[in-house]
């Protein structure tokens, strides 16, 4: 699913988050909330490395079953690498001795070691005065080729790239640098407010420097660009944790290693650890013993220049075409879904057909993510929420109005639009049991499709017909890709469409609103995330309209 995509990760693939913007007043501040980030991060790695993370339970649909774990402890180490036909994953979590992080900023690449056999961990306060020392450099120097846009182009281009790169020594241990560090810290300049500037819909939330949540979260998918913080990336990183000197903050992260729930389980974590502390404004000594950050040094010749080059403005025409907002439906949330006797999950999925329906007259294959975590080795399966029960809803949904009617025929009932909502809520939670339970089919074929592609299909013995079939590319065409990702706090996660002509959309329920994230591609003539956002916003309107009436 991952390994073989060969588009770029940023928008295509890695999901941005956003956390409740910071106050900063001095680089010290910025350094101090840093190291706590980073601290935090050696802590849990402490807890991975003795084998002590609680084991997690489901907690419905059978509650009380295990829960696999395999995920969370992929997390820290872990970094893909580009292939020319295929990706492959280094995962740092069995490697013993030395530990490092790496820290970009103004595109300089520096080596943080945070932990050494020969004098342990480093405390907060080291680590404050190294990310100081690194503040305090990068602004001294000149603008270096920027390495990391290379981690943001095509898979195959970008495993040229770094072939020729690696036939230099130099390069090749900075490769493995990066590559084995525990994570990644970037340092920003603030996106300015004018980017991506266009009227927000819904309710206002957190701000930074007078940017808005959209602004900040786009900071967070693709950095805004080669001309702000773009070039200060490592996107084959796992995680990577960004802080902004305007208080803004939050986390890229490289999807194959793990889910949104495992990552965000992490970060969270991190972050209120990071905020709960005391601010301190004495700057911290560096230890006369601690040799400062190493500074990576690349060694280019012409063509890596102009690979380099190419790779800028394919990154700036990507970012470019992404048409993404943040909506903030503040007419209710999950209080009132559930006052319907409804999970907040089958609720809004149901919502986004019905927008998607009330945009283009049908509905069209949807994807949700759907944990499989109860198996061992589990992932995802897809929660097919197009279902014909939905469709019979939708389509009396957005029959017009009686003072809107052009022509004379028979409207379609509240009771009837009432017994078509519970089929189709019936529909939707049956099918979302029966992924979480095992019972999906979309990675069942998936595991047949690839173990027959293992046969090496030749003219003899083709691949099954059902995988070569058209029907069966369409139901893997899709035009809508959404997931729940919930937070505890009131921070929030977006991504791009995983198709040119479709839509992304995350979705964080809260009790009193409903954060989403929507995102079309500009050069399609079919999308537009504004209007699927007013959509969206009448549906849930016409559901309360149509639910208050049962109640």
């Amino acid at each position: 699913m991952y390994m073989c995509n060969q588009l770029p990760l940023p928008v295509n693939s890695n999901p941005g988050m956003v956390f409740p913007p910071r106050r900063f007043t001095t680089i010290l501040d910025v350094s101090r909330f840093t190291a706590r980030l980073i601290d935090g991060a050696l802590n849990h790695k402490a807890i991975l490395d003795k084998k002590e993370l609680p084991l997690e339970k489901a907690t419905s649909r059978e509650p009380g079953q295990p829960l696999c774990m395999t995920q969370y402890y992929r997390l820290l180490g872990s970094c893909r690498l580009p292939g020319k036909q295929k990706d492959s994953q280094h995962t740092a979590a069995n490697e013993s001795g030395s530990e490092h992080i790496v820290v970009i900023c103004r595109s300089q690449l520096y080596c943080v070691p945070v932990q050494a056999a020969d004098r342990g961990r480093l405390s907060e306060d080291e680590i404050c005065a190294q990310l100081l020392h690194i503040l305090d450099d990068a602004p001294c120097l000149a603008s270096p080729p920027p390495i990391g846009l290379l981690t943001a182009i095509k898979r195959s281009s970008w495993a040229e790239a770094k072939d020729a790169l690696c036939r230099d020594d130099q390069n090749r241990r900075n490769f493995e640098l990066i590559a084995k560090s525990l994570l990644v810290v970037c340092l920003d300049e603030a996106l300015p407010t004018s980017f991506n500037c266009r009227l927000q819909r819904g309710g206002k939330g957190h701000t930074a420097g007078g940017r808005d949540e959209t602004n900040l979260v786009l900071q967070m998918i693709h950095g805004g660009g080669t001309a702000y913080n773009s070039c200060n990336r490592w996107f084959d990183k796992t995680i990577q944790l960004i802080v902004s000197g305007d208080g803004a903050c939050g986390l890229c992260y490289e999807h194959s290693s793990a889910e949104g729930v495992a990552v965000i389980q992490l970060v969270e974590k991190l972050y209120k650890d990071a905020a709960s502390g005391n601010q301190i404004s004495e700057v911290p000594q560096a230890s006369s013993h601690l040799p400062p950050p190493e500074r990576m040094e690349w060694i280019l010749e012409l063509d890596d220049h102009k690979r380099i080059e190419s790779a800028a403005q394919a990154v700036d025409n990507l970012i470019k075409d992404l048409d993404f907002q943040v909506f903030r439906y503040v007419g209710y949330g999950k209080t009132f879904m559930k006052s319907c006797n409804v999970s907040p999950d089958v609720y809004i999925q149901l919502a986004l057909q019905l927008a998607y329906y009330k945009l283009y007259g049908k509905l069209t294959a949807t994807y949700e993510s759907a944990s499989t975590r109860r198996f061992k080795l589990g992932r995802v399966d897809c929660i097919r929420s197009g279902s014909p029960e939905a469709l019979a809803w939708a389509a009396a949904m957005a029959q017009p109005k009686e003072d809107e009617k052009k022509v004379t025929f028979h409207l379609v009932s509240n009771e009837v639009k009432l017994k078509l909502w519970e089929e189709a809520v019936r529909a939707q939670t049956k099918e979302m049991i029966d992924n979480i339970l095992g019972q999906g089919i979309d990675i069942h074929l998936l595991g047949l499709r690839e173990a027959s592609k293992d046969t090496s299909p030749t003219a003899a013995h083709p691949l099954p017909e059902i995988f070569t079939d058209p029907s069966y590319r369409l139901a893997n065409k899709f035009l809508l890709s959404t997931s729940q990702v919930a937070t505890s706090d009131d921070s929030f996660m977006g991504y791009g469409p995983v198709e040119p002509e479709g839509y992304g959309a995350s979705y964080n329920p809260k009790p009193d609103q409903v954060i989403f994230c929507l995102s079309a591609f500009w050069s399609s003539e079919s999308t537009s995330s504004s209007r699927f956002a007013q959509s969206l916003e009448e549906s849930l309107n016409a559901m309360q309209t149509l639910l208050a009436r049962k109640a």
